[in-house]
């Protein structure tokens, strides 16, 4: 095993970045809710909720729409689950949205379905260790129901895909690994990896993530840690799901998505890992450096997924 599996070296120092580098769109860093008081829609999207039984109330999320979905009443389309930033807000997402309504307009990339998340700033989307912040089981038990139910999707995990950038990054490697059942599609941009953390064996975490998860006990924070979660889904991962990681090469989380890299490969994961020449941890930055190559994933991955 080498060191840079071995062992994170990035301690909690690095969240400062994260929060300066924070994506266009995103709202100052303030308390978290359920119910995004801002109603204002992105280009191409349309503020939505759903009542959630986990939370007792209303959680918000943004949709958006392919350019067909309005004249074809019969087709149905994939969806991206879009994980914002640490933070941030579902209007985050907006940096994915935009260049993929241009590009599917345009044939270079597969009309698709997006819902963009509201992760309620802080979460890591992991449900936090006293019930109050369920945002894993938000997603994974309702969210992802009550859109298979209200709009024209293909509602199987081949043709669902989760992606983020940084905590969203995280994001979707702990829903899209923890939860094979729902996701063939993992997209890991810029992967928010923070702590100091052991891959094998686990060490008690240290800031980071585990302040984000409520000052979690040991025993829980481990349970849910990635690495966990990896090895225990590793068999129903591997050639079953879809999955991709980029980060730039002036990003200071770099090392640790080396890390993971290379923990993917020696789990014999497939896996694509870009390191995108110049990008530092600025969303706005990966997303246009990628291209072209943002989009021919999914094209690639959904080509024979239409019914």
């Amino acid at each position: 095993m080498t060191h840079s599996l071995r062992s994170f070296r990035i301690a909690l120092f690095t969240l400062a970045p994260i929060v300066a580098a924070a994506e266009e769109g995103q709202a100052p860093r303030g308390a978290a809710v359920w119910l995004d008081p801002d109603r204002t829609e992105p280009a191409g999207t349309h503020y939505r909720t759903i009542t959630s039984e986990l939370v007792g109330g209303e959680v918000s999320y943004l949709i958006y729409l392919p350019p067909d979905y309005e004249n074809d009443a019969v087709r149905r389309y994939p969806v991206v689950y879009y994980l914002h930033g640490f933070g941030g807000n579902q209007r985050a997402g907006a940096v994915f949205v935009t260049p993929l309504d241009a590009a599917i307009r345009v044939g270079k990339a597969p009309a698709m379905i997006v819902v963009l998340v509201n992760g309620i700033a802080a979460s890591f989307y992991c449900d936090s260790p006293d019930g109050k912040r369920p945002v894993d089981s938000v997603i994974t038990k309702e969210l992802i129901p009550h859109v298979d139910q209200t709009y024209r999707t293909i509602a199987k995990r081949e043709a669902r895909a989760v992606e983020g950038f940084s905590m969203g990054g995280y994001g979707a490697a702990h829903l899209g690994f923890k939860h094979p059942d729902l996701f063939g599609l993992v997209s890991i941009m810029s992967e928010a990896l923070t702590d100091s953390v052991e891959w094998g064996p686990l060490q008690p975490p240290q800031g980071g993530r585990r302040k984000m998860m409520l000052s979690a006990d040991k025993a829980y924070f481990e349970a849910n840690d990635l690495a966990t979660v990896i090895r225990a889904n590793a068999d129903a991962i591997r050639g079953q799901t879809k999955v991709r990681m980029a980060i730039g090469s002036e990003d200071s989380l770099r090392p640790n998505n080396e890390a993971l890299n290379e923990f993917l490969t020696q789990l014999k994961i497939e896996h694509d890992f870009t390191v995108v020449p110049g990008a530092s941890h600025n969303s706005v930055q990966v997303y246009r450096m990628l291209g072209d190559d943002l989009f021919a994933w999914y094209r690639k991955a959904w080509s024979g997924s239409a019914p």
